[in-house]
């Protein structure tokens, strides 16, 4: 029996240790963590981390604007993937960021753009994104629909493709600029199909 209870003790013991809160000294700590969990496919201790550090609005705005520098900085060194991973955390997180929301279409967008053909599971995940950011911001950003446009020629759907890319060029003010490659890759696509 003491055996038993000796056993039961060392269990607990080490089950509080491994969920013991951390403390975090600053916004950037907190996050750098959060990153670190969730780049590592820990979603769970992503948001433990987040949960533990931001109890107050003041503090969950910091953690918000970290974590975006975070995806940005990403992001600027060509790491789309690691974007997109920071900033599906921050939209679960952040449910009305429509920023986020836009920011996380734009970097899968750009990184399936990168590739020749959409990696299993891409276009759903692209899609589902898009509706994301549709369904917060009564006015998303027009390249929203080019976004659009390429989950439909991944699915195959050629005539929803071109009914986006009317919506885009019809609301495209040629900015960014950095979207005149995409856009003229797309419209080769779609008069050669």
């Amino acid at each position: 029996m003491r055996i038993l209870l000796a056993l039961l003790a060392s269990l607990s013991a080490a089950s509080c240790a491994s969920t013991s809160v951390q403390t975090f000294s600053s916004p950037e700590e907190a996050t750098n963590a959060i990153v670190a969990a969730a780049e590592q496919g820990n979603q769970d201790e992503a948001r433990r981390i987040f949960d533990s550090f931001a109890r107050s609005s003041v503090q969950r705005d910091k953690v918000y604007a970290s974590l975006f520098s975070a995806a940005e900085a990403r992001y600027d060194r060509g790491n789309g993937g690691g974007a997109a991973n920071i900033l599906q955390f921050v939209t679960t997180q952040y449910p009305a960021a429509a920023a986020a929301r836009e920011a996380l279409v734009y970097s899968l967008f750009v990184e399936r753009a990168g590739a020749e053909a959409p990696a299993e599971g891409q276009a759903e995940t692209m899609a589902a994104a898009i509706e994301s950011a549709r369904s917060v911001s009564s006015e998303p950003s027009a390249w929203i629909d080019l976004a659009a446009t390429q989950v439909a020629i991944d699915r195959g759907d050629l005539s929803g493709a071109r009914a986006e890319f009317g919506n885009f060029l019809d609301a495209w003010d040629g900015q960014p600029a950095s979207l005149l490659p995409y856009v003229e890759d797309i419209d080769r696509y779609l008069q050669s199909h």
